[in-house]
């Protein structure tokens, strides 16, 4: 049994490398967009989708009431920095 619990803490690893990879190129796909000019490659790199739940679900119980929702935006930069955050796990 020691082997999966180490095989669980490699793939919790593997996420936050994905995760962090992830986000550092969200953000420089936000940068992008704020220093570059209109064209063609600045399409290519900042255009992306959105996933998630829009408007958030409201619950109303009469005593209390819960919000909740989330949005998920990627581009290829996010892209990149995920498979950059796997590449890195793999040779760390």
């Amino acid at each position: 049994m020691p082997e999966m619990a180490g095989f669980k803490k490699n793939i919790g690893l593997l996420v936050v490398f994905i995760f962090i990879g992830a986000m550092v190129g969200g953000v420089l796909g936000e940068i992008l967009i704020a220093i570059s000019n209109e064209g063609p490659l600045r399409n290519i790199f900042t255009q992306g989708f959105n996933i998630g739940i829009n408007p958030p679900i409201t619950f109303d119980l009469r005593i209390i009431s819960f919000t909740t929702g989330f949005t998920f935006r990627a581009n290829l930069l996010t892209l990149l920095g995920a498979i950059l955050g796997i590449y890195i796990y793999k040779h760390a």
